[in-house]
C-alpha cells in the first residue's frame, strides 16, 4: 500500500494570515484547490519563511486547512513535494526536495536579464547597468536620443513596480535612489495591437503547465499607461486557448519549452507584446497564482494547478 503523500505550500510571511491570505479570495480559492487535492492520500501543509526550512524537505511546523479553518500544526512535516508560492524572493534553493518551480528555473525567471540573454533572438535589446553613468554610456552606444523613448526597470522587482518608460531625456540620475540591478530595455511599439483580439497597446500572458499552454489573459494598459499590469490599473480579459495566435504558440513550443523543459514538473506564464517586427518576449513568470470567482475560468485554471500538485507529488522521480 503506498503511503500518504505531502504537499507542503510555501509563503513568504511569517504569519498565518500574512499574505496572501490577507488579500482578496485567496484563502477561499486555496480551500478549493486543497480539497481536490485531498480527494486523493495527501497531506496539505502551508508553510511560512525562510526560517522554517530545516533542510531535507523537512519544515518546523505549519498550518492546515480544517473545515474552512486554519490551523496550526506544530510538529516537523517532512514534504514530498514544496509548491513555491514566494512573493518576497525569501525562499532558500532547495536542491534536497522537490519544488515547483526548480530553483534554477526559478531564477531564470525572476532574473530578467537572464532571461533577455537566454531567449536574446525573441527578446527586446537588453543591457544590466549599476549607475546613471552607464545609462549615458549606453545612450551614446546605441545613438539614443533624448526624444526616444526607453525602457528602465528593476531587474527583480514584479507587478510593474520600479519600471519607467519615458523619454531619454527625462532620466536623471534621480530616477532611482539607487541604480544597482537595473535593466535598459528598447522600447516596443504596440501599438499595432494583435488582429482580432486587441486594438493598440496590450501585453499577452500565456500560462503553461508542463509543457501544454493551459490559459491566457490578454492585459491592456490604463489610458496615458504603457503598463499592462492590473496591479498598476490595466484591465484585462481571459484569451481562449484556440485564439491565441500561431506565432507565440511557436515561440512557446519551438523556442521557450525546448530550454525549460528539463525543469519539470514546471509551471510559468510568458509575457508577449506584437510588434510590427513580430512577437516579443517581454517576461518569463514562475509564480502564476490562483484566479479569483470573478475570471470565468477560476475553476479550469485553479483545477488544473490542483492536478499538476496531484501529478507531480505521485511520481516518485
Amino acid at each position: 500500500m503506498n503511503r500518504r503523500k505531502t504537499i507542503t505550500i510555501y509563503f513568504s510571511d511569517p504569519e498565518p494570515m500574512g499574505y496572501p491570505f490577507n488579500e482578496g479570495e485567496y484563502f477561499d480559492r486555496y480551500q478549493d484547490v486543497i480539497s481536490d487535492i485531498t480527494k486523493y492520500p495527501i497531506d496539505v501543509y502551508f508553510v511560512r519563511g525562510k526560517n522554517s526550512y530545516e533542510g531535507n524537505g523537512v519544515f518546523s511546523h505549519g498550518w492546515y486547512f480544517d473545515n474552512g479553518e486554519l490551523k496550526e500544526y506544530k510538529n516537523k512535516i517532512k514534504a514530498d513535494l514544496i509548491f513555491n508560492r514566494d512573493d518576497k524572493n525569501t525562499i532558500p534553493k532547495i536542491y534536497d526536495c522537490k519544488v515547483i518551480n526548480h530553483p534554477d528555473f526559478d531564477e531564470l525567471a525572476l532574473d530578467k536579464h537572464l532571461t533577455a540573454q537566454t531567449f536574446e533572438e525573441i527578446s527586446p535589446r537588453t543591457d544590466l547597468i549599476n549607475s546613471y553613468e552607464e545609462f549615458i554610456g549606453k545612450m551614446k552606444e546605441y545613438a539614443i536620443g533624448n526624444g526616444d523613448r526607453v525602457v528602465l526597470k528593476k531587474n527583480y522587482l514584479t507587478e510593474g513596480r520600479g519600471i519607467f518608460i519615458i523619454n531619454a531625456g527625462e532620466v536623471s540620475e534621480h530616477t532611482y535612489d539607487d541604480w544597482h540591478d537595473v535593466l535598459l530595455q528598447e522600447f516596443l511599439d504596440a501599438t499595432c495591437g494583435i488582429h482580432n483580439l486587441v486594438q493598440g497597446n496590450h501585453d499577452l500572458r500565456v500560462e503553461v503547465i508542463n509543457g501544454e499552454i493551459a490559459h491566457s489573459l490578454m492585459r491592456m494598459p490604463k489610458k496615458g499607461s504603457f503598463l499592462a499590469n492590473v496591479s498598476q490599473g490595466g484591465d484585462s480579459f481571459t484569451v481562449q486557448v484556440s485564439d491565441i495566435p500561431k506565432d507565440v504558440v511557436n515561440i512557446i513550443c519551438h523556442d521557450i519549452q525546448p530550454k525549460v523543459d528539463k525543469y519539470r514538473p514546471l509551471l510559468y506564464s510568458a509575457d508577449f507584446m506584437n510588434t510590427k517586427e513580430g512577437f516579443k518576449l517581454l517576461e518569463l513568470n514562475s509564480r502564476p497564482g490562483l484566479l479569483f470567482a470573478y475570471e470565468a475560468t477560476y475553476k479550469q485554471w485553479n483545477g488544473k494547478i490542483a492536478q499538476m500538485l496531484i501529478e507531480a507529488v505521485q511520481n516518485d522521480k
